[in-house]
């Protein structure tokens, strides 16, 4: 299962809605969508979508550490090449 249905199924098995996850982890709720549409380059960097998926996961009562490591093995850009990384910081 992708890291984005991951945190569908966790955050629904919470009995939380986008509203109540963004009100008590002040994530934006269009981030929050995205991050449920796996979809993660918007987060600001590995770093801060690191940072959100810790917030997100006290606050649905998962393992952050299980997040992350998905996380790094999906999406993390420290694995791309850094020519490709440049190249997307100048679009």
């Amino acid at each position: 299962m992708a890291l984005g249905q991951v945190l569908i199924k966790a955050r629904k098995d919470a009995g939380l809605t986008l509203d109540d996850l963004s009100r008590l982890t002040n994530i934006r709720i269009s981030l929050l969508k995205e991050f449920e549409s796996n979809i993660f380059i918007n987060a600001g960097g590995d770093a801060y979508a690191r940072g959100h998926l810790r917030s997100i996961a006290k606050v649905i009562g998962v393992d952050a550490a299980d997040l992350i490591a998905q996380f790094d093995e999906e999406h993390a850009q420290m694995a791309r090449a850094l020519r490709d990384q440049l190249a997307e910081s100048n679009v």
